[in-house]
């Protein structure tokens, strides 16, 4: 059929109309007439002139469209709008998803807590844990805990966590390189900079230790682990429970501590530098009580004795020689 043949029926629907209303070019004419003769078989041939028309107006009737064309002249602008609307949404669901991965929307909100020299705080925990932060520490806690897990950062410093019991919700510290997870105990995390180490001691209950999904330790009471920054090295060792968090009722119990531990716990109840004078003083190492009411100058005097060494004060700093 040469409509079929030549043409598309969309096509050929607009040269019917242009021909209908005397619209179209000589061309477009010749290729209708042409199209309506091919129709014309030995019967047709005997058709009048009106029966012709007839025939000529239902062909047209049917070739033409027009609830087709209003229909779509109609719904194009609902799948405009409904494109549009999908837009929106997934324009929304974007910047929804933006807001939470970049400026933390609906995420856990943490409060930064600090202690100053010889500061102490006392620190409630919404699901009733407690935790007391010593001098010249840094931790965050969330104003409220979320999901399944209940996390506290120990930027930097030492703490005591006397967690409350919940299986469904493991608690976990996390601090350096190391997380520290329980379901219900009581532990102290001792994490300051410049020691280049952490350590982990069990006061009731068990402590797992975990670095980069492995576990490095399930502490029982009376176990301390002690991992090296640097070196990433580690090693337990058992110790009295109280004396590990002593600096609670106000005072420092050290055992064969070196000179750099010495001065970290001079800064954080005297706030005074310590330094050595020499490289004999900065290998000696140091066990002592120290009380941290006493005058500077007492507790200097004491660790002179230790080692038979002097010190003299510049300021906030002290020379020990």
């Amino acid at each position: 059929m040469l409509v079929t043949r030549d043409m598309d029926i969309d096509k050929f629907r607009k040269k019917l109309t242009a021909y209908s209303n005397n619209q179209a070019n000589e061309t477009e004419n010749a290729l209708i007439e042409a199209w309506y003769n091919s129709y014309k078989d030995k019967e047709q041939q005997d058709l009048s002139e009106t029966e012709k028309q007839r025939i000529r107006n239902a062909i047209y009737a049917k070739a033409k469209p027009p609830v087709i064309v209003k229909t779509a002249i109609f719904r194009l602008p609902v799948f405009r709008i409904a494109a549009s609307l999908l837009l929106f949404a997934g324009l929304s669901f974007t910047f929804y998803r933006w807001r939470t991965l970049i400026l933390g929307e609906n995420q856990t909100v943490y409060n930064t807590i600090r202690t100053s020299t010889n500061g102490l705080k006392q620190i409630n925990l919404p699901d009733s844990s407690v935790v007391w932060l010593n001098a010249a520490s840094i931790i965050q806690v969330p104003a409220e805990f979320k999901g399944h897990l209940r996390e506290i950062k120990l930027i930097e410093g030492e703490a005591f966590f006397d967690v409350k019991r919940d299986p469904q919700h493991p608690f976990v510290v996390h601090t350096g390189k190391l997380n520290v997870q329980v379901l219900g105990t009581s532990f102290n995390v001792r994490s300051y900079q410049k020691l280049n180490n952490i350590q982990v001691s069990v006061a009731t209950g068990k402590v797992g230790v975990v670095k980069g999904g492995k576990c490095l330790a399930m502490l029982l009471p009376g176990r301390q682990l002690s991992y090296a920054i640097v070196t990433g090295q580690y090693r337990q060792q058992n110790v009295n429970a109280n004396v590990a968090q002593s600096w609670k009722t106000g005072y420092t119990t050290l055992s064969q501590a070196s000179f750099q531990e010495l001065a970290v716990v001079i800064n954080n109840i005297f706030g005074l530098s310590l330094k050595p004078g020499n490289s004999h003083v900065n290998s000696y190492l140091f066990s002592l009580r120290i009380q941290h009411n006493l005058p500077a100058n007492q507790v200097l005097k004491v660790i002179g004795q230790i080692h038979n060494t002097h010190f003299r004060k510049e300021g906030k700093e002290v020379i020990l020689y």
